[in-house]
């Protein structure tokens, strides 16, 4: 059996000859930790640590930045009348307000809308809500959220801007793929993911902020493709990170992986800490600066070294590949 330093060392090389294959362009990211993610579904505050809302509309918050434990606060009751759990949580820029899609896939799906204050601090009732397709979503602004979605009849793929103020939905993309992806807006753009293709297109979002009819989401500019963008984020530089999985009918199993994406340049990291059998998630965590990479209720964190640590990893390597080649 290997001995915790044996694990340690060989995630040390591991992530070393990632570093030395990399391309100069994109600074590699190596694994630094691991931690148990939620049951359920989440989404990060804004001092780093995560909140989960379970199926049964318990609220927990991570105890601690990259912690195992989690503490339950608060409860908004189950959302889901099947009993599922949401298809997301969203919480504002400003972490005065969580956005929750109900997960129904039906006539009466909707996002809901609760003060933060309230939902962590015992039950909670949604202070409004705007009935609409939802798998994913981000917010613009801590007054307007973009969700992508499916109808529940038609199966139509839209992102919709939600205006929680006025309380309307106002589709600006359709059709949005062949299934739903993620969505994310950040610096100045709506980015949008086809889920069979895995292609993400970039909008203005200043245009869709303003928009009052739909465009296709093939009509944006085409960014990066991979695996089924059911999740998009980016990291400090502006690199855009996608994960996902797809679906195999013959096996019935995942396959998929992260991948971070240079973004001035063609160069990428593809990240696959739990084989590639499975459907992958991931984040950019600004407060540490880590990227998260999640599979099987397990997040992989994974930062850019810095000079004084990635130096002897380096030499380390060099050292080990000298041994064998003699």
């Amino acid at each position: 059996m290997a001995t915790a330093r044996t694990k340690l060392m060989g995630s040390i090389v591991a992530s070393a000859a990632i570093a030395l294959n990399a391309h100069a362009d994109l600074q590699t990211y190596a694994l630094v930790d691991t931690y148990s993610l939620p049951g359920t579904t989440y989404d990060l505050m804004p001092d780093g640590r995560l909140l989960d809302i379970a199926a049964d509309g318990t609220v927990s918050i991570q105890d601690s930045i990259n912690a195992s434990t989690y503490s339950a606060v608060g409860s908004i009751g189950q959302v889901n009348s099947a009993g599922f759990g949401p298809a997301f949580v969203s919480v504002s820029p400003d972490g005065a307000t969580i956005a929750v899609g109900n997960n129904e896939f039906d006539s009466s799906n909707a996002v809901l809308f609760f003060d933060s204050a309230a939902a962590t601090s015992g039950n909670a009732s949604a202070m409004s809500s705007i009935i609409t397709p939802n798998f994913a979503a981000s917010w613009s602004d801590n007054d307007t959220i973009y969700v992508s979605g499916a109808d529940g009849t038609t199966f139509d793929t839209t992102v919709n801007r939600l205006d929680m103020n006025l309380g309307t939905s106002t589709t600006v993309l359709s059709p949005a793929g062949v299934f739903s992806g993620g969505v994310t807006v950040h610096n100045g753009g709506v980015y949008a993911g086809d889920g069979d293709s895995g292609d993400v297109y970039r909008f203005d979002a200043a245009t869709l902020d303003a928009a009052v009819n739909p465009v296709a989401l093939t009509s944006g500019d085409f960014i990066e493709s991979h695996e089924s963008a059911g999740s998009i984020d980016f990291d400090a530089d502006g690199n855009i990170i996608i994960a996902g999985g797809v679906f195999d009918f013959g096996s019935g199993g995942f396959t998929g992986s992260a991948a971070i994406f240079d973004a001035l340049s063609t160069d990428s990291q593809v990240f696959t800490p739990a084989g590639p059998d499975t459907f992958y998630g991931a984040f950019f965590n600004d407060v540490t600066g880590q990227l998260v990479v999640t599979a099987d209720g397990t997040a992989y964190v994974f930062a850019v070294p810095s000079p004084t640590t990635a130096a002897p990893l380096l030499v380390a390597l060099a050292a080990c590949n000298r041994r064998r080649t003699r």
